[in-house]
């Protein structure tokens, strides 16, 4: 099966949708498919640019920033990307040959006028992977009111939908987003590739020998409540025996980095974003992967740490908003504990009871270790996905 896969940022940059999108064009290179990747680049002069990268097909559209910039001049570039994509994609060679199918991911949700003009050129369906439920869990955060911009923005997620002929939601409690939550609709998990080569061995910081390491690695944003974290972290003060690592960047780290100062936490220690394969070989000398959601999320999620977590054989931590499907997946494998945000006491003793027993971590690890191979493999979510397809050129007697 040939296919068009649509994100809108790549490698080398070092994001979730980046990361997976390059893991999901591998695997299906791997499994015998062709595809491409399409994706904007605001540091091209020319209108588009198309190489091998890392063995994998990839067409760079020129656009302008759509990352590091203020949020109104984020929202008026985003608003454009359709356009820019759709200049640079009619060029180039790729459009002149045929596709069986278009994989685009949100977010962005601004893709979904270019999708729509990729499928009628090519007579193709398309499936969404919508890993964010933009702008519903920015109002349920209260970053943004439910005023002009939120419904500018929610008629441009619903306008995605609708050109979406599948849509691969993250939990099955997200099927309440959508009325007709039907076949179309299905249950995508979140991805690893476990076919990746070996991770390189990296060194901890001198600060973490000896130490039993709990660390959160992935972004450091408002929906994470870093201030979670902290107060673990201050609950465990007293026990020189274990460290708190972060490891990555978000728009929350300064402030975080401050409240850490603030409060003298030195069992806390801060690293920076790191390449995607260093990471794999540092989780490799930490203990216990953390997870923290905010209570006021009312969208349910399975954060793409995860799966690094469940990758490296790391027993998992969480506290998430209520109600989350995460604590079912979890705690039905035995991967780990999962508690509510809010519930300091439970989410702070089962870190304690994790901590005090290196034999149920051991027990939790493997029972990781079989999760990710069983329902966050890149070979599991790509077959899903060539199989919608199949079944609708089946469906539609296209050959």
């Amino acid at each position: 099966m040939r296919l068009l896969l649509v994100v809108d940022v790549f490698m080398p940059v070092r994001t979730s949708a980046a990361v997976q999108m390059r893991d999901l064009a591998r695997t299906l290179l791997r499994l015998g498919h062709e595809c491409a990747v399409l994706t904007p680049d605001e540091r091209l002069r020319e209108r588009w640019s198309f190489a091998a990268e890392d063995s994998i097909p990839v067409l760079r559209i020129r656009s302008g920033p759509l990352k590091r910039i203020n949020l109104v001049r984020r929202a008026i570039n985003e608003l454009a990307l359709s356009g820019w994509m759709w200049s640079g994609y009619r060029d180039s060679p790729l459009a002149a040959q045929d596709w069986d199918g278009i994989v685009f991911y949100s977010p962005t949700i601004f893709f979904g006028r270019f999708v729509s003009r990729l499928k009628s050129l090519h007579a193709c369906p398309a499936f969404l992977i919508l890993r964010d439920v933009f702008p519903d869990w920015a109002a349920d955060m209260g970053v943004m009111r439910k005023g002009p911009h939120y419904w500018l923005f929610k008629a441009y997620a619903r306008y995605q939908y609708a050109v979406a002929d599948f849509i691969g939601i993250e939990s099955p409690s997200n099927r309440r987003y959508f009325s007709d939550a039907n076949e179309r609709v299905q249950v995508l998990a979140n991805w690893i590739d476990l076919g990746a080569a070996a991770p390189p061995d990296i060194s901890l910081p001198p600060s973490l020998s000896g130490s039993t390491i709990l660390v959160y690695a992935g972004n450091i944003g408002v929906a994470q409540d870093m201030d979670n974290l902290l107060r673990l972290a201050a609950s465990l003060r007293s026990r020189p025996d274990c460290k708190l690592l972060s490891v990555g960047d978000g728009t929350d780290r300064a402030r975080v980095q401050a409240e850490r100062a603030r409060q003298g936490l030195d069992n806390v220690v801060f690293l920076p974003e790191v390449d995607p394969q260093e990471l794999r070989g540092l989780l490799r000398g930490c203990h216990i992967g953390l997870i923290s959601l905010d209570r006021r999320l009312k969208s349910h999620n399975i954060p793409g740490k995860l799966l690094s977590y469940l990758e490296a054989g790391l027993p998992v931590l969480a506290s998430t908003n209520p109600g989350n499907d995460l604590r079912l997946v979890i705690e039905k494998s035995g991967a780990g504990v999962v508690e509510w945000n809010g519930d300091d006491q439970q989410f702070h003793e089962a870190a304690r009871r994790m901590l005090n027993d290196p034999e149920e971590r051991s027990r939790m690890a493997g029972a990781a270790t079989a999760l990710c191979r069983t329902m966050f493999s890149s070979d599991v979510v790509a077959k899903q996905i060539v199989n919608a397809f199949g079944a609708r050129r089946v469906a539609t007697g296209r050959r």
